[in-house]
């Protein structure tokens, strides 16, 4: 829900702040999380619970500290800790593990494509998943539509710049809009141990986008000198140029190493790097031109086989499908990727903001390009004699540098095949039937259906983090949503128990979609378990005793360690489905992150429509995951949620709806 009226940060300075739960509220919510998945040790729940009550007693003056240390902060407690410890401190590579993807659906008008020599068929094996195949050649509807986005995010970003994007808004009232802020001109700065973000007037006035070509990196200028967007035209004959002495320089052997593959590998390989990197003149120029830019836009000779393929589709945007980790800044917080065809998709860094935000901005520019038909042979509006400015930003690299591309570009790969994610379109029943049939939330389905399949597939209930957004607070972001309550457990057990009848299974489904709609309520406001339990820790790690404070005993100190340390705590924050829904969208075709969690893990995207839900799972090979299947997981799922549906129907739905709540 947007407000038409008000600008996009005159609400800010009514927004409250992030609040602090009570401690007794906190360990009595953790504990009821916990029992699903202690299930009948007694003497585990019985030692956990021991151990919670403990902290309960002592706990007080980390809470204390809390919230001395709250008053002290501009926003809230939490923003910079959440933004150190949930992200810049992560010292994997971005590629997959990070880094969310989305792709966009394609234009159906798109003209001379290319396609593989020998296509799949629907009788082929690898139809469903397809592949991604490399044309090694660029096209010009590629070209165009890559302009349109262009120039429809620029006005995007000039609605954000202008404080005219509306402001976002839910039953509860207004919500933070400071996200938006931290699209455009906002990089990520390797650096050992903990990275910087870098977003400053220089990089958000900028004139410039990335274009990456073949790992080869250029700045291209959207505005003119006086500050005037370029037509269609301009930026057309810029892109062609760049391409053109791409091509050029890979026929006399002149391409400059591929340092992007750097970005997406281990964050310390990429931080010595980096050290090294900026100790040369050249470099430092470059690596600031990179970060000075508005966004990147990296041109791919690859497309999807067999051709609108949403699994190869994906496949290519979050790693490009034949070089992986290649063609590529991970470091900017938005990077179109445009392949062979004209397919759309977006990679976003994810510490900066929320995959929510940037796929609102996707969401506006891919209705407004819909609506612009890109035709064959009409021409497009240009400056008279226009000449291009093809500025290619170039890195000196010496041996070592190049030893540590071959390491990131391996282990790269290594995460690639150790990767496996797929869109799964349900058609069968989207929101519409879920409301009015079901008589139910759509989130309490989606979330029971997932854990019912994660139970079908594994034998045992799966630890889950969904998302819930808490933009109604001062610089709010997310809290989880331990969504494995008691009830959610009970109505797996009864779904899978051959005695009970379509009603008892309905009941069982009824009082677990309520549990979770409260659950998304609470965490929404702020009142979840697992950022209180993260504030509390670094109040123990970090900060100091308050003046008023006793010394802490011994005792006291190993209380609050036991807690800390126990492994139902472990186990509970082991998110072996991750999990976060999207706003229904007609042009996101597919949305995706990388699990979470080691072995038997999935992390999951899903879009639920008035007449379908759209998921984008992923998770690792088995090898790699220890029994992780994703093709599994998709059967499963599908059966599941037309298992749904038949209980719903077969109990009488709604009379029951009602009854089951009392």
């Amino acid at each position: 829900m947007r407000s038409e009226h008000a600008t996009m940060l005159s609400e800010q300075g009514k927004l409250p702040r992030l609040p602090i739960p009570t401690l007794s509220q906190t360990i009595e919510r953790y504990l009821e999380s916990i029992s699903p998945l202690v299930g009948n040790d007694k003497d585990a729940l019985t030692t956990t619970t021991r151990k919670a009550q403990e902290f309960l007693k002592v706990g007080e003056r980390l809470q204390q500290r809390l919230k001395s240390y709250d008053a002290t902060q501009e926003n809230s407690w939490l923003e910079k800790w959440w933004l150190e410890l949930a992200y810049l401190s992560w010292r994997e590579g971005l590629c997959i593990n990070s880094n969310y993807w989305l792709a966009v659906a394609d234009d159906p008008r798109a003209y001379e494509l290319a396609a593989a020599s020998i296509q799949l068929l629907p009788s082929d094996e690898g139809f469903n998943m397809g592949r991604v195949w490399d044309s090694g050649e660029y096209g010009e509807f590629q070209v165009r539509r890559a302009v349109r986005f262009i120039q429809r995010t620029l006005d995007f970003k000039e609605l954000v710049d202008t404080d005219r994007l509306p402001v976002d808004r839910t039953r509860a009232g207004p919500l933070c809009m400071s996200q938006y802020k931290c699209i455009f001109g906002m990089t990520r700065i390797p650096r050992m141990g903990c990275d910087e973000l870098r977003q400053d007037e220089a990089t958000t006035q900028s004139h410039t986008i990335l274009v990456i070509v073949q790992d080869q990196i250029y700045a291209v200028e959207v505005y003119d000198s006086a500050g005037r967007r370029k037509p269609n035209g301009d930026l057309e004959t810029e892109l062609h140029a760049v391409i053109a002495d791409v091509v050029m320089r890979a026929g006399q052997s002149e391409l400059d190493a591929p340092v992007t593959v750097l970005t997406a590998g281990h964050r310390d390989r990429w931080a010595a790097a980096y050290a090294k990197l900026e100790q040369q003149p050249r470099n430092r120029t470059t690596l600031n031109k990179i970060q000075e830019s508005l966004f990147a836009v990296s041109l791919d000779t690859t497309f999807s086989d067999p051709l609108g393929s949403i699994n190869a589709h994906q496949e290519n945007t979050k790693s490009h499908g034949t070089q992986i980790g290649h063609n590529r800044w991970y470091d900017k917080c938005a990077n179109y990727v445009v392949d062979r065809n004209g397919a759309v998709g977006y990679i976003g860094e994810h510490s900066p903001c929320d995959a929510l935000i940037p796929a609102i901005m996707i969401e506006y520019v891919s209705k407004a390009v819909a609506q612009e038909p890109i035709e064959r042979g009409v021409l497009i509006p240009q400056t008279p004699d226009y000449k291009t400015r093809v500025r290619r930003l170039r890195f000196t690299v010496d041996d070592e540098v190049q030893g540590m591309i071959r390491e990131a570009k391996a282990e790269v790969e290594r995460t690639s095949r150790a990767s496996c994610s797929r869109q799964i379109r349900f058609e069968t029943y989207g929101s519409d039937w879920i409301k009015k049939t079901a008589g139910i939330g759509p989130d309490a389905l989606a979330q029971v259906a997932l854990q019912l399949t994660y139970y079908r597939v594994h034998g045992a209930l799966a630890p889950v983090y969904e998302t819930a957004s808490t933009r109604q607070f001062l610089h709010g972001r997310t809290e989880t949503v331990r969504s494995l309550t008691p009830q959610v457990a009970q109505c797996v057990y009864t779904m899978c128990d051959a005695t009970t009848t379509p009603r008892d299974r309905y009941t069982a489904l009824v009082r677990a979609a309520t549990k979770h709609q409260e659950m998304l309520r609470t965490a929404s406001a702020g009142q979840g378990v697992d950022r209180h339990i993260f504030g509390l820790r670094m109040a123990y790690n970090r900060l100091d005793p308050l003046p008023s404070e006793s010394a802490m005993t011994d005792h006291e100190k190993r209380a609050i360690e036991e807690f800390f340390e126990d492994p139902i705590l472990a186990r509970s924050t082991t998110f072996q489905l991750s999990t976060s829904g999207l706003f229904p969208s007609r042009y996101l075709t597919h949305t995706g992150f990388g699990c979470v969690a080691p072995e038997r893990a999935y992390g999951i995207n899903y879009i639920i429509e008035s007449n379908r839900i759209k998921f984008g799972v992923e998770g690792k090979t088995a090898d790699v995951g220890n029994g992780t299947d994703v093709e599994l997981f998709e059967t499963t799922l599908r059966q599941t949620l037309i298992e749904l549906k038949l209980v719903c129907e077969q109990a009488g739905t709604r009379s029951t709806a009602k009854q089951s709540r009392l």
